[in-house]
């Protein structure tokens, strides 16, 4: 039989029993344990974005985690079984045709963060968690008085500390899912929210819309700040886009 050696500290061990051969003074043992999800090599990472999972995502992007529920032309389905064709509710179309379904996978990292937004903070039937880059449409008097428009699309993250959301450390992998449509549509999640989801094409990446004001951290949180402080608003309701 072969020989080994394990190495720990200063305690050595040998099968069969025979001095440790000479090794050279720049000589490491290697750690028999996987690194950790921000330790890999640039080339792992490579290999790893190939295979659709991000170490270090962008946190700034919009998508549905898996498990959020989306309204269809047959039901509540969790977003990850929709497909190319699915029919699904929207705010002011009908039922829309998905045009296609992006799919990647987050990673827990150092800091990596999602919205939790309790059952009931923005009409919907049970919690559920958004990125923190994923937009929110808010219908109020006051969007349309500041705007001159119905609503405004704010991001998840200036939600937190209304109505009891939170931030989150994501700490399991996660699949976001994107859906996409021949226009620019907002869809049902979870009953009440609604999530804004970008036209086909190039430009479902920008973050713009045709239709709504879209509003930077700051912004947003200065409406909230005047909802909460019990200003008139048309139905009271924040609703996810």
């Amino acid at each position: 039989m072969g020989e080994f050696w394990v190495r720990t500290g200063s305690i050595a061990a040998m099968a069969p029993d025979r001095p440790l051969p000479a090794t050279r003074s720049t000589e490491r043992t290697q750690a028999m344990f996987m690194q950790n999800a921000t330790t890999f090599r640039a080339a792992e990472k490579i290999s790893l974005a190939l295979h659709g999972l991000n170490i270090l995502p962008d946190f700034g992007t919009s998508g549905l985690l898996a498990g959020s529920l989306v309204e269809t032309d047959r039901g509540w389905r969790p977003v990850e079984t929709l497909s190319r064709g699915t029919r699904v509710a929207t705010y002011d179309g009908g039922f829309c045709a998905v045009a296609r379904v992006e799919r990647h996978h987050v990673w827990p990292a150092t800091g990596a963060e999602v919205i939790h937004v309790p059952g009931g903070a923005l009409d919907n039937c049970s919690a559920f968690s958004l990125l923190p880059g994923q937009h929110l449409l808010v219908t109020s008097e006051i969007a349309e008085d500041v705007l001159d428009r119905a609503g405004a699309l704010i991001p998840a993250s200036a939600l937190v500390g209304y109505r009891g959301i939170t931030r989150a450390a994501l700490v399991r992998p996660a699949e976001v899912l994107g859906l996409r449509f021949a226009s620019e549509e907002i869809v049902y999640v979870n009953s009440g929210a609604l999530v804004h989801c970008a036209a086909e094409g190039p430009e479902a990446a920008a973050r713009r819309s045709a239709f709504f004001e879209v509003l930077d951290e700051a912004r947003a949180g200065a409406m909230l700040a005047l909802m909460a402080a019990g200003a008139t608003w048309s139905d009271g309701q924040v609703r996810a886009a």
